[in-house]
């Protein structure tokens, strides 16, 4: 395992570097340095002797391929240098808003996938009885609500009308968890429904399977077939499923972020895509990149404890 682990840690830096050429190639080139001294210069600042200055400064004035490999440099050092918005040291700024993301998105998701997992084995169980019925409509509505719609009338009914949540705002420490329980709640009735339904599909088709009739012809009660053979052969499915998801997470609480006043990394994103901020956007893209890098890894390591038929080389 440890000989696996090592090249997939090798194996990081081309990936690195082809996101680091693609962010060169959007922000540097097409997007253009001159945009960046723009938003960094004050408007009575922008002379061109001044410029010129800043250009020197942040090595704009040096060859592209130079550029390049500082561009490079500074995701692989993890060296980004501070916000041109702020002034605040971008290690700083991801230390203090991704636990925000986490809050809201780890929580949520792990419930949801539970929760998901829990009624497609019971849509299994009673497949074509009203059950099964029950949770597929539920789950049909479930992914016809937009987000968007649902914050709203979340924040309107349940918030505001009921004051059962506090309709946005954030704090340090536990006492966030009664700002996070609205978008937590929101979270999984949008997405559940997904989920279950894939989840139903991938368990269904391994019920079908001979050894499992074998089993039961042999007098195994079915939830324990269930329990011992379906759902452990249909995890490398549903692991592969779950964890394409997981690097979108961070992502995908930006609309609840942006609409729960929660200081996450998705706001930060934001921000900075806004002012420009170059330092903060090189940032962010490079523990986007890990993130899923180290959840594919996971996901390799979770193939072999589920299924023994893999092996890691």
């Amino acid at each position: 395992m440890l000989h696996y682990l090592a090249r997939r840690i090798v194996s990081t830096l081309p990936i690195l570097l082809g996101v680091a050429l693609v962010f060169f190639l959007v922000f540097n080139l097409v997007g253009g340095s001159e945009r960046f001294l723009y938003n960094i210069l004050p408007p009575k600042g922008r002379t061109p002797e001044t410029i010129d200055q800043y250009r020197e400064a942040y090595g704009l004035d040096r060859p592209v391929i130079v550029q390049f490999l500082d561009t490079v440099g500074d995701m692989v050092t993890f060296d980004f240098g501070r916000s041109e918005s702020t002034r605040q040291k971008v290690s700083y700024l991801i230390a203090r808003y991704v636990p925000a993301s986490a809050a809201l998105a780890v929580p949520a998701f792990v419930v949801e996938i539970a929760l998901a997992l829990a009624l497609a084995m019971l849509c299994a169980r009673t497949r074509g009885r009203w059950p099964d019925r029950l949770v597929g409509v539920l789950s049909v509505a479930g992914m016809s609500l937009p987000m968007l719609a649902l914050v709203i009338i979340g924040q309107r009914f349940l918030a505001f009308e009921a004051g059962l949540f506090p309709i946005s705002g954030w704090t340090r420490g536990l006492g966030a968890i009664r700002y996070l329980a609205l978008p937590w709640l929101l979270w999984v009735t949008v997405s559940v429904g997904y989920d279950v339904r894939f989840f139903r599909t991938a368990l269904v088709e391994e019920q079908g399977k001979e050894y499992v009739r074998a089993a039961l012809a042999k007098g195994m009660p079915r939830r324990l077939a269930m329990r011992r053979h379906v759902l452990r052969n249909a995890m490398v499915p549903i692991l592969t499923y779950v964890v394409i998801q997981v690097p979108f997470l961070l992502t995908g609480s930006m609309l609840l972020e942006r609409f729960f006043s929660i200081p996450g990394i998705g706001e930060l994103l934001v921000q900075a895509i806004l002012s420009y901020d170059l330092p903060v956007m090189k940032a962010t893209v490079t523990f986007y990149t890990l993130f899923f890098i180290g959840f594919s890894v996971l996901t390799d390591l979770l193939y072999a404890a589920v299924d023994p038929r893999v092996r890691l080389g």
